[in-house]
């Protein structure tokens, strides 16, 4: 997508502070939209282009100043899919914590910088005329409803309590207009009817062939999708369907796309509905350390491309290795310089910090040149697989206690009195050799972090084809993937087994999975899925990691969020309801305009 900031939109930029209630700006407003129509194609594109630019904040401008690095960080940190090797400096930590407050810069930056698109989007809407056919106009006043109603949906996300706890919660401030003399909370309800509606006249006026560019650009069936996700959240399960029916017209494996191909070619392929769309243009003259990809991955292990600090977390490394032919695993995570050899960790109480670290069962080592790495584990060929460590014996069983995971994939605990969780892997990291030498394995910036934490990286956000960097890529926010497991989860909630398993082997078939992988009515129990909800948490769990919706599927659902797996963070349950998995509404909002903040 082409890059613009015109003189329209630039004082928009500058204008706001993070209170909410904006003055118009001299230049942007409806007025000046009405007589020069063709300004509403730079102000349209100037939102899709803050979501992606580093902006000024709190007076200076920093790699964290960005939308979408705060939307994906603010979405996930608090989930059970990450792995925090050590303390960090990045505002994530605080939130990952669950220790953020008021004045946590994250939480502050996303609601100022969504409130500001908000504002241009209402500039838009009032300005735009319509017109009786499809056109331009049309499209591009679509376009800005569908913007309006997707940051309102992420505010009320990450700063309110689901839909599903009730209407009548506080939601956040409801800005639909540019009369901002009045700054209040709205109930939950009122916002997602404000969602609704807004999704609903977005695909009004949009239609396929007035369709703008590339993925880049909202289209109607983006809203159409979106709106499906506002059914899910609002416990609307027919209409979720109905919705999704309407988009999904077709055989629904012939929306998608292989693996690498959806994250590769996210700004064309045929299975992304809408992205950010995140070119080397965007990319030239600052570092690529303030991409998400750079939490997620770093090339070389070294932190000298990206900083590679979150790992995949074991219990979703488990997940996957279910089916380790799975594509989503195979294509999409890398354990850095792993080689095949069995490889055991498990959590060991930091009493200190309230966190499990890990403890690992490293490889012999034949060295030096040539390297020879020989697994010090041995299969015992009956599922259990012994080793000695510090003088003692060990041996990893399937885990048939009460904290199993399920019949069919029980997990693994080891033969001591505590019967701790251990995590028994197929692949082992390389160490590094010394000049003398003799291996070092808990080098930092290297194969294994201080801790004995085996760096799983997360390529997801890092594989756009043709970049000329390694850690560019496309982000994806809507795609008929999401659309099929939606309506998978609807048909579950209303206890249609067979078409909700009929919808996530759709997903699990383009994963490359088949055979005894897929899920039947006859296996799932087996599987640990009680309920066929469970089925689809777990596979959109696998399907979206890292991509912003493990939380809000969590709590929606009224499932606690489990974190007792290695990790740096403090080992705990949350509980779904919980007042500190909402965010703090930002100080520089509360103490302008007075509205309450939430519960802590």
């Amino acid at each position: 997508m082409k890059k613009i900031f015109s003189f329209i939109f630039l004082p928009l930029l500058l204008a706001g502070c993070v209170k909410l209630d904006y003055f118009p700006s001299d230049t942007l407003n409806s007025e000046s939209l009405a007589s020069n129509p063709a300004a509403a194609v730079y102000t349209t594109d100037g939102i899709y282009s803050m979501m992606k630019d580093m902006q000024e904040f709190r007076g200076s401008i920093s790699l964290n100043n960005t939308f979408a690095r705060q939307y994906f960080l603010l979405n996930e940190v608090k989930a059970d899919n990450i792995c925090f090797s050590w303390t960090s400096t990045d505002p994530f930590w605080t939130s990952a914590q669950y220790m953020d407050d008021a004045n946590s810069a994250d939480a502050s930056y996303l609601w100022m910088a969504c409130y500001k698109m908000i504002y241009a989007a209402n500039s838009n809407i009032q300005a735009i005329p319509e017109t009786e056919d499809p056109s331009e106009n049309n499209q591009l006043k679509g376009e800005n409803y569908f913007l309006r109603a997707f940051f309102h949906l992420i505010l009320c996300n990450l700063y309110a309590k689901p839909y599903s706890f009730g209407r009548d919660n506080m939601g956040v401030v409801l800005r639909i207009g540019t009369d901002y003399t009045v700054t209040k909370r709205s109930t939950v309800g009122e916002c997602y009817d404000a969602i609704e509606a807004d999704l609903k006249e977005a695909i009004r006026l949009m239609d396929p062939s007035t369709k703008r560019g590339d993925n880049g650009y909202a289209s109607k069936e983006a809203a159409q999708a979106l709106l499906s996700r506002v059914y899910l959240y609002e416990g609307e399960w027919q209409k979720c369907i109905d919705v999704c029916d309407e988009i999904l017209v077709a055989d629904p494996s012939s929306y998608l796309v292989e693996v690498k191909d959806l994250y590769a070619k996210a700004s064309s392929n045929k299975e992304v509905l809408w992205c950010i769309d995140v070119t080397d243009a965007d990319v030239a003259g600052w570092s690529v350390k303030g991409l998400i990809a750079s939490m997620y991955d770093s090339p070389n292990g070294t932190q000298g491309i990206g900083w590679g600090e979150l790992y995949v977390a074991d219990p979703l490394l488990d997940l996957m290795e279910r089916f380790p032919q799975d594509k989503r695993y195979t294509d999409l995570v890398r354990l850095h310089l792993g080689v095949d050899g069995l490889f055991i960790t498990w959590g060991e109480t930091d009493e200190v910090n309230s966190c499990l670290t890990n403890v690992n069962v490293y490889p012999n080592v034949t060295s030096p040149d040539p390297l020879v790495l020989t697994s010090s584990i041995t299969d015992n060929g009956d599922g259990t697989y012994s080793f000695s460590k510090d003088g003692k014996s060990y041996k990893a069983i399937p885990d048939n206690t009460s904290s199993k995971y399920c019949d069919e994939f029980p997990g693994y605990i080891l033969n001591d009195a505590a019967h701790t969780r251990c995590y028994v892997r197929h692949k082992m990291p390389t160490p590094m050799i010394t000049k003398k030498g003799s291996a070092l394995w808990e080098q930092n910036l290297y194969s294994v972090r201080p801790g004995g934490f085996p760096t799983w990286f997360c390529n997801k956000f890092s594989v756009r084809e043709g970049s000329a960097y390694d850690l560019n890529a496309s982000y994806i926010m809507v795609r008929y993937s999401e659309v099929i497991l939606n309506r998978a989860e609807a048909y579950a909630h209303l206890g249609d087994k067979a078409k909700a398993i009929a919808d996530v082997n759709v997903i699990r078939t383009r994963a490359g999975l088949s055979g005894t992988a897929l899920m039947t009515a006859a296996n799932i129990a087996g599987r640990g899925y009680a309920d066929p909800v469970d089925m689809v948490l777990d596979e959109r769990r696998l399907e979206f990691f890292y991509e912003g919706f493990r939380t809000i599927d969590l709590i929606r659902n009224k499932k606690n969020i489990d974190r007792r797996f290695p990790s740096r963070t403090k080992t705990e349950v949350i509980p779904y309801d919980s007042p500190k998995i909402q965010y703090q509404i930002p100080l520089d909002e509360t103490s302008v305009s007075g509205i309450p903040s939430n519960e802590r």
